[in-house]
């Protein structure tokens, strides 16, 4: 099979066999779980190279919407200085004790002008919004669907998405007459938006890793600073706190699983391959921001997200997806599971495979509402 570099392929073969996964648990010289998650979080949080100075929340909610059986609030808070996030916020109309808590994660799906309004129902939706969610959701909105089982769910936009997304009558006019040379128009047409985002998207990542930080380090510091928020309100259980994404999202899952202990319990949908199993074909069917420049050193996918131990992880796989390999997404979730078991927490996992393209379908959402439900309450 001819790979997506052609002759340039080979160096980047020899490189990638250099590079083997140094702190990964099923190294021989790690023993202790608890030992080797500490060293393998603190390495992690290194690469992902984003960490800003602590900034009170400094919530506002903006408006309260009473929905009959929940209230959907839409609510802005500082995760760093200068940094506010916009957020929904569902929770239960009656609660007599805390709930547990779900941190919604949005996909990419190549739909950069909204984000958390992928996940969470609202009145009078665009068609194209409700065209997404039936292509890839089965018409749902997974968010809401959760707050009426019971937990409090916020989902946030990240970053260069929803209303944290590229205003491009702000950028340099000479990049954004090159986007307009492959695009005639700026603001009527959705399709030309996403498509100037995407061309736009690797100018946005050599930026960050010209200032010295990660995309997703940016990413997954905004969805730790999610749980942050949720932790400061009395309606949530502090220890019964969970995340949930597809494609993106499930990326999203992976890092913020690994990175905060706080999470119990995680489900990630549609995005766990290793990368050398990318490498040939694959790779640039993915966004700038899933790259963690130096990772495979370290760690392979299967070995970060193992880092959520002792948490409890489920991972759901797309048989007929396009965006990876069948053999690397069944070969991370066998590294997956016999890390756990080395850990001595094989019932803490699960795998499921799906025979459908990418996406999060109803049947899937139940699988994972009932994983959520058996870890959280």
């Amino acid at each position: 099979m001819t790979q997506t570099i052609g002759n340039l392929y080979p160096l980047i073969e020899r490189i990638a066999s250099q590079n083997a996964a140094t702190l990964s648990f099923d190294n021989s010289v790690f023993s202790d779980a608890p030992t080797w998650r500490k060293q393998a979080r603190a390495r992690l949080l290194e690469l992902l190279r984003y960490q800003p100075p602590a900034t009170p929340l400094n919530p506002e909610v903006v408006e309260v919407v009473d929905c009959g059986d929940y209230i959907r609030e839409k609510l802005y808070y500082s995760s760093a200085p200068g940094i506010r996030i916009p957020a929904y916020l569902l929770r239960p109309a009656k609660l007599d004790k805390p709930a547990p808590a779900i941190v919604a994660l949005h996909d990419h799906g190549g739909f950069y002008n909204i984000g958390k309004e992928k996940l969470v129902a609202l009145p009078g939706e665009p068609a194209e919004v409700k065209a997404f969610k039936d292509t890839y959701y089965s018409g749902r909105s997974y968010a809401t669907e959760l707050v009426k089982r019971g937990y409090v769910v916020i989902a946030i936009d990240a970053f260069y998405f929803g209303e944290r997304r590229v205003d491009f009558e702000t950028v340099d006019p000479v990049i954004r007459q090159r986007m307009q040379s492959r695009i005639s128009t700026l603001t009527e047409q959705t399709t030309a938006y996403h498509e100037q985002c995407s061309a736009f998207e690797e100018v946005v990542a050599r930026h960050i890793f010209a200032a010295g930080a990660t995309w997703l380090g940016v990413m997954s510091y905004d969805d730790r600073s999610s749980v942050d928020y949720l932790l400061s309100r009395p309606e949530v259980d502090p220890d019964r706190i969970g995340c949930l994404g597809l494609s993106m999202g499930g990326h999203r899952n992976n890092y913020l699983f690994a990175t905060d202990p706080r999470v119990k319990a995680a489900v990630t949908v549609g995005w766990m391959t290793n990368w050398r199993d990318l490498l040939p074909n694959h790779v640039g069917s993915h966004s700038w921001a899933q790259f963690v420049p130096g990772l495979a050193g370290s760690f392979e996918l299967s070995d970060v997200v193992s880092i959520g131990m002792p948490g409890s992880l489920l991972v759901l796989q797309c048989s007929r997806d396009e965006l990876f390999t069948l053999d690397g997404m069944q070969r991370a979730c066998e590294k997956i599971e016999s890390l756990y078991k080395k850990a001595d927490l094989r019932d803490h996992f699960h795998c499921n495979f799906y025979d459908v393209p990418h996406q999060f379908n109803a049947a899937m959402q139940d699988d994972a509402f009932a994983w959520l439900d058996r870890w959280l309450k």
